[in-house]
């Protein structure tokens, strides 16, 4: 049994989540057991193993609290827009477009499979551990997928991988691609997890704002797709050296904005002609 001993409760909240797949280990009783948030001591952030089920913890420190985070994380423990407008649209019972919360269950035939994958019955061997980049299963079937749609073969063993979900995904990207002092270009407004993960990458955010349109207020009927736009001068004038990624979203988020292919093709001549630019 792993246990993650840090020296700060807002660090000890980002390790307990990093670390999912240590955090729940299935007990002979069939409970689950979890790393609690109160394993805070004033010790040097460790790893350490507890022999026995129930080997007690090292107390909370009064003083933990005071600790200095790396710098990368300042500020990240603030509240974000959610914390606010989901309590308020509870509250008042209003229709929150800003979140998605499904209220149907997921049809019957992908339960039956998700069933079916981790059964030993069917041959599934769903104990072993995975690949680190992608079940190859799955990562063949991607890659027959991504083959077809963008005209070129992809090599199912080497170029695909998957995540948990998009934040996942945009996270290792930009791990991977970011440094300290290189830049990441987004279209502004932004959804705020962007802004989160380039100061983890340790790079800096370089804005771009989508304008309203001129003729917004006076449009019958206007849509977000002609209600938004970008200045493709002020972009590529954002552009420097240290410039490396643009994140881009087509529906844009959060404005819903789809962008033309005409708009499409002007973002790909930009980056022709600055090629040290990944797009993600």
């Amino acid at each position: 049994r792993w246990s993650v001993i840090t020296n700060n409760m807002r660090l000890a909240s980002v390790v307990v989540t990093t670390f999912t797949s240590l955090c729940y280990l299935p007990q002979p009783s069939s409970s689950l057991l979890t790393i609690p948030t109160s394993l805070i001591t004033k010790t040097t952030p460790q790893v350490i193993n507890h022999g026995a089920r129930n080997a007690p913890f090292p107390p909370l420190s009064s003083s933990a609290l005071d600790a200095d985070l790396a710098p990368r994380l300042d500020g990240l423990d603030k509240p974000t827009v959610w914390h606010e407008f989901t309590p308020l649209a509870n509250e008042y019972q209003s229709i929150n477009l800003g979140q998605g919360f499904p209220n149907w269950d997921p049809p019957e035939f992908c339960v039956a499979h998700m069933n079916e994958s981790v059964d030993p019955r069917y041959g599934r061997d769903a104990n072993q551990y995975a690949r680190p980049n992608a079940h190859l299963p799955l990562a063949t079937v991607l890659a027959r997928e991504y083959t077809a749609k963008l005209s070129r073969a992809i090599d199912p063993a080497t170029e695909v991988a998957s995540t948990v979900g998009c934040t996942n995904a945009l996270f290792c990207a930009l791990m991977g691609l970011i440094g300290g002092g290189d830049e990441v270009i987004l279209m502004e407004p932004a959804f705020d997890l962007y802004v989160a993960q380039v100061k983890l990458a340790g790079g800096t955010v370089v804005a771009v704002p989508l304008r309203p349109s001129p003729t917004l207020a006076t449009d019958d009927d206007p849509n977000a797709n002609d209600s938004f736009q970008l200045d493709f001068e002020e972009l590529e004038g954002k552009i420097s050296p240290r410039s490396k990624v643009l994140i881009l979203n087509t529906p844009h988020n959060p404005t819903g904005k789809m962008f033309s292919r005409s708009e499409m093709e002007a973002l790909a001549g930009i980056v022709e002609r600055h090629p040290q630019f990944t797009v993600i």
